[in-house]
């Protein structure tokens, strides 16, 4: 009966041990800005320091809201790591390549663009593939030339 009390500690344990490493991945990898109740380093070190009761108050008040999406900023200018899609920003310029000016789509969202990529692709495909049946045409036809069609030239070799 004891072994089965310690089986289960030991599953407890490990248990604990995976909220606890979780929530100090989640507190070290969160934005400051968006971090509730307490500063990151206190977060941190709270969840550090007290192990389960720690990972447990972080999840429930320090853990930013999941609701809150934010687009990657480089450093702290503010700036953001790539440009808005077109016609969805209110800010940048507007000579119509990537800001409000816009009103063709990129080329990456045209259907005719990608329908013209993947009829290019398959022409492209097609002349590789008539290249390379060509010239197996060719060598098959050398090899009867010369007479050595009938197999390898080592008779010990397995037909």
């Amino acid at each position: 009966m004891r072994a089965v009390f310690v089986r289960f500690g030991g599953i407890l344990f490990l248990a604990a041990l995976a909220v606890w490493l979780y929530a100090v991945l989640d507190a070290v990898s969160a934005d400051r800005t968006q971090v509730r109740a307490l500063s990151k380093g206190l977060w941190v070190a709270v969840v550090l320091l007290t192990f389960i009761v720690g990972a447990v108050a972080w999840l429930v008040y320090g853990r930013p809201r999941a609701s809150v999406t934010r687009r990657p900023t480089l450093g702290s200018s503010g700036r953001t790591a790539w440009p808005a899609r077109p016609g969805r920003s209110t800010d940048g310029p507007t000579n119509g390549l990537f800001g409000r000016g816009s009103s063709r789509p990129a080329p990456d969202d045209d259907p005719e663009f990608l329908a013209g990529l993947d009829r290019r692709a398959a022409q492209e495909h097609e002349k590789l593939l008539g290249s390379w049946e060509e010239d197996l045409r060719r060598r098959e036809e050398q090899m009867r030339r010369d007479g050595n069609d009938d197999g390898p030239d080592d008779p010990a070799a397995p037909a």
